[in-house]
């Protein structure tokens, strides 16, 4: 008789099975890569959105202040229209005033000038008495005397009367018979721009304001220097124009160039490709790392069922060497063993599998638990490039509890997961799978509302919820037609819900799939959620797809509810129980004409934050709306400048500060310093919890949007100037 240990050690397995092993090992990696791929299209996608963005608000800032230097300039023709020369130095004073009172209103611009027809100054904002100064060398007043009726833009110099560094914005003055008779001037100093530029272009990238001739008025890079703006300038007759470029040292950059407004000026953004590389690089590292242990695990799995492979045919043919007569006794033991192993190994790789995935999901939760505390750690002080890697993190996270939930699924320990879920990202992302079941007959048109609080699901089964109502819904459309899907917020009351036990009177995110089919008779529609019931033909369906939505639903806590009429089409309607209460979408900001472009800028809003990043972003995000700030590091320091007698028309404070004074003593301080400011208070904390201690004083919770913000602290501005009148 063979010795078997030695059968089992010569027997090799079959390249079959090499090939498996290998791809074992090597296809999670393909995976990765496969991804690592896609993400790199996708990072130089949102690059090439980025770069646009910025590009684009650039203009608009651009574009305010040259509309705010026009309004300024012509509030200085109105204020010595219908006067000679002569008339107007008798008036010096007044005029002076004048230009004094609109300059102290708007920070980017550092002077007004008034200047005569032979290019004497006649009077500037900034000084008192006017120095004795011609000007008629100057590009801007050689360019008008010569005819130029326009707006020009003049280049940066270092002005004689202000010593500061500042481009000019002039129009000239005309008399009745349409001659040149002087010039008006508002000067930009570049500085202003630098602080706008160095917040948007988020730390990475160029920026550059020039007139259409390759003159820079305003430059700032993050790289040191400005390596690529020279080579923006000939590209630019067009208007809004996408470029990528080269600097001197090689590197690639991809720029964003547009005209401000109806002006020969421009301003262009641009980002280094090696900044876009960079975040492409982290998000492929981390998808490496979480793609290696499932290779290796997987690798260990299938040697493990090749390694009892070989026991087993190595088994096999040992037995098959035993004496004819024992053949029948072999044979059933044989077929005994291989039922046996064949047990054996499900019940192994059930057990394995489910050991694999309570080991995966505690990294998992290890992963998110840290993600989470980074968020909370860091708060309102993140970049965007660290919202983007813990984003990133997240993600990963997620498709890391896909592959576990089919894990756990396999074995049999797959329970309802409840979660806080996004709807419109949910169905924005499976939107192509959905369009794809429907087929190319079938229109898809979403309709996803705003403002969405989130919902309380297992994404899994939400995803196959959908996807059983698009098959429904295509099978009712065997020619074609339109599907809805439409996610709003929706309040169900006691009577909608008197058939449902499950679910309680309240708001609801509703998610609804309408189709354009041949609808349902009554009795149809009255037996649709049953089980096994079904109008379709044999073979066509089980009659379990709606009665599966109807159960996952209802065990939520939630509410189903169809529509249908023959003809009409059909509409299923899934309510979901939200996490919080419905959120109140954004009212928009007040809009504003041009005539109130200086009445808003003068409002001072005074925020006091002990968090310097938040104070940073609080006070830039207003500032960005026109707002003049002040900015205090805590109580102490907030009530120092109102008691030096700071204009402040606005008081916005966090509630819990340093020093020994909190915001709710800080607002109350300043009403009895001036009864009539507006106050706004802000808290990380429950707002109805402060609130109760503060029922004097509006509180906003964090985090708090731009938009609200703006317009709370807008109408507190407004409310203030009424009471203070």
């Amino acid at each position: 008789m063979t010795d078997w240990t030695t059968a089992y050690k010569s027997k090799a397995p079959p390249w079959s099975q090499r090939l498996l092993l290998a791809a074992s090992l090597l296809l999670p990696l393909l995976v990765a890569g496969l991804f690592a791929w896609r993400d790199y299209a996708r990072t130089m996608a949102e690059a090439e959105v980025a770069v646009e963005r910025a590009g684009a608000l650039a203009q608009e800032h651009a574009l305010k202040v040259v509309e705010t230097a026009t309004l300024v300039l012509e509030r200085i023709g109105e204020l010595i229209e219908g006067r000679d020369w002569q008339q107007l130095r008798s008036e010096v004073r007044r005029v002076h005033q004048g230009l004094f009172t609109l300059d102290d209103r708007l920070e980017h611009l550092r002077a007004l000038h008034i200047i005569e027809p032979d290019g004497s100054l006649f009077a500037i904002s900034r000084s008192w008495p006017t120095p004795a100064v011609n000007l008629a060398g100057r590009d801007y007043f050689r360019r008008h005397a010569a005819g130029f009726t326009g707006t020009f833009f003049g280049e940066p110099l270092i002005g004689r009367t202000t010593g500061t560094l500042a481009f000019t914005i002039s129009r000239p003055r005309l008399a009745a018979d349409g001659r040149f008779d002087g010039v008006l001037i508002g000067s930009v100093e570049p500085r202003y721009f630098d602080r706008l530029w160095s917040g948007m272009g988020t730390g990475r990238g160029a920026f550059a304001l020039f007139r259409d001739d390759g003159q820079i008025l305003a430059q700032w890079s993050a790289e040191g220097g400005h390596p690529i703006l020279p080579a923006l300038l000939p590209s630019t007759r067009g208007g809004a124009v996408r470029m990528e470029l080269q600097d001197a040292q090689g590197g690639a950059w991809l720029a964003n160039v547009r005209r401000v407004g109806q002006e020969q000026i421009f301003v262009a953004y641009a980002m280094p490709r090696h900044a876009m590389l960079a975040i492409w690089r982290e998000h492929a590292i981390l998808s490496a790392l979480l793609a290696l242990p499932v290779a290796v695990a997987l690798f260990a799995l299938t040697w493990y069922a090749l390694s009892r492979w070989q026991h087993e045919q190595t088994v096999q043919q040992a037995l098959a060497r035993n004496s004819s007569e024992l053949l029948n006794q072999i044979a059933r033991r044989e077929a005994a063993e291989e039922k046996l192993a064949q047990a054996q190994r499900l019940e192994a790789m059930g057990r394995l599998t489910g050991g694999i995935a309570h080991d995966f999901n505690n990294l998992l939760t290890t992963i998110l638990g840290t993600v989470h505390l980074l968020e909370r750690h860091i708060g309102a002080a993140a970049d965007d490039k660290t919202r983007r890697l813990l984003n990133a993190a997240r993600d990963a996270v997620g498709r890391g509890a896909k592959l576990n939930a089919s894990l756990l699924a396999f074995a049999r320990r797959q329970p309802l997961r409840r979660e806080a879920l996004d709807v419109n990202g949910l169905v924005q992302g499976f939107e192509p799978l959905l369009q794809r079941a429907l087929g190319d007959e079938v229109t898809l048109r979403s309709e996803l509302g705003t403002g969405l609080p989130p919902c309380q699901a297992d994404a899994a089964q939400l995803e196959a919820a959908l996807l059983n109502l698009a098959i429904n819904a295509r099978d009712a459309m065997p020619h074609g037609g339109e599907v809805r899907l439409v996610t709003r917020t929706a309040w169900l009351s006691a009577a909608d819900l008197a058939t449902n036990e499950d679910a309680a009177p309240g708001a609801f995110a509703e998610i609804m799939l309408a189709d354009s089919g041949q609808g349902m008779a009554p009795e149809v529609l009255s037996r649709a959620f049953e089980p096994f019931f079904t109008t379709k033909p044999q073979g066509k369906g089980t009659g379990l797809g709606l009665s599966q939505v109807f159960g996952f639903v209802r065990q939520l806590g939630g509410h189903v509810a169809i529509r249908s009429a023959l003809g009409v089409g059909t509409a299923v309607s899934l309510y979901l129980p939200l996490t919080v209460g419905v959120a109140a979408a954004p009212l928009p900001l007040p809009q504003t004409d041009g005539s109130s472009v200086v009445a808003v800028a003068s409002a001072t809003v005074l925020v006091a934050e002990d968090d310097a990043e938040v104070r940073e972003v609080a006070a830039e995000m207003l500032r960005d709306a026109g707002f003049r700030v002040l900015a205090a590091a805590d109580g102490r320091q907030a009530l120092a400048l109102l008691e030096r007698g700071e204009q402040v028309d606005v008081l916005f404070s966090d509630v819990v500060m340093p020093g020994g004074i909190s915001g709710l003593d800080l607002a109350r301080l300043a009403r009895r310093m001036r009864p009539s400011i507006g106050v706004l208070l802000a808290s990380g904390y429950a707002a109805e919890a402060v609130g109760r201690d503060a029922p004097e004083f509006e509180l906003l919770a964090k985090p708090y949007d731009r938009n609200t913000v703006i317009r709370l602290i807008a109408e507190k501005a407004q409310q203030h100037r009424q009471g203070a009148a």
